[in-house]
């Protein structure tokens, strides 16, 4: 059965064959007359199943459409990081910016994803999106994922609630898992994305499900990103001060304060 890591192992392969191809020439076929060959996708047009490298060698391929393949792989990296299906599409090119606070905060989400192996994932240092409903909260934090998905770190995308209900399932007796793995499940990601945090009922209890998970990936220096509806205050106040501070520490809170995409002229994620 293949595996996404198969799929983006046969991936690179080809965008390496593209850029010029190995020194072994095993699957060459030096040629001097014919051109290199072409295949056609419906989707995407003709696309080369041939290269001819610096030295006129001609170097085949399978006669798989390239893009096909990406976005197959793409697919793939987003079912497994539980990104939801009306999400999946999201990327920085396709987020609308229509005036200077929203592209400072484009920005903001997009160095922090290019540069998340090199900074974040060292660190632990997580993002926060603050805003009201239909801002693009969900659109940048796709973005992100995909970004960093794309750099080989595994990423993760649950609610607040989700995990509280995960959690407290491992309490009952027919369930086959230990609270302690469920916190682990969610700790072992790269990167966390918890999304509606503030929208549920609130309490000691939740504040403490939810500490277990984010005071372990502090300890571990695995970043988060938290998504909110509520204001700093309302996402302090629901987490508790100990976690908000931990998600704080060396990390960054974006406010998304313009008028949502859904009650204006179109829709954000």
């Amino acid at each position: 059965m293949r595996t996404i890591h198969d799929d983006l192992t046969e991936l690179l392969e080809r965008i390496r064959a593209a850029s010029g191809g190995s020194d072994d020439d095993s699957e060459a076929f030096p040629t001097s007359s014919a051109d290199p060959e072409v295949g056609h996708c419906p989707q995407h047009g003709a696309y080369p199943i041939a290269v001819r490298d610096a030295r006129g060698v001609l170097r085949y391929r399978p006669s798989v459409c390239p893009v096909c393949m990406a976005e197959r792989v793409s697919r793939r990296l987003m079912e497994g990081a539980a990104i939801p299906l009306r999400h999946q599409h999201c990327r920085f090119d396709s987020y609308v910016v229509q005036n200077a606070d929203q592209s400072a905060v484009l920005e903001a989400c997009r160095k922090y994803a290019e540069n998340f192996g090199s900074e974040a994932r060292k660190t632990g240092a997580s993002l926060i999106l603050s805003g009201r409903v239909g801002t693009g909260k969900n659109h940048l934090a796709v973005a992100i994922a995909r970004t960093v998905l794309e750099q080989g770190f595994t990423v993760v995308q649950a609610t607040a609630h989700e995990v509280i209900v995960r959690i407290r399932e491992a309490w009952g007796r027919q369930s086959t898992v230990s609270e302690r793995e469920v916190v682990r499940t969610f700790v072992q990601p790269d990167l966390l994305i918890l999304d509606e945090v503030g929208k549920q009922f609130g309490g000691k209890g939740e504040e403490v499900h939810l500490f277990e998970v984010i005071n372990q990936r502090y300890l571990e220096r695995k970043p988060m990103l938290v998504l909110s509806n509520e204001d700093k205050d309302g996402i302090e106040d629901y987490l508790g001060e100990a976690a908000f501070d931990r998600l704080c520490e060396g990390g960054q809170l974006l406010r998304l304060n313009w008028q949502g995409y859904r009650r204006g002229q179109g829709r954000q994620g």
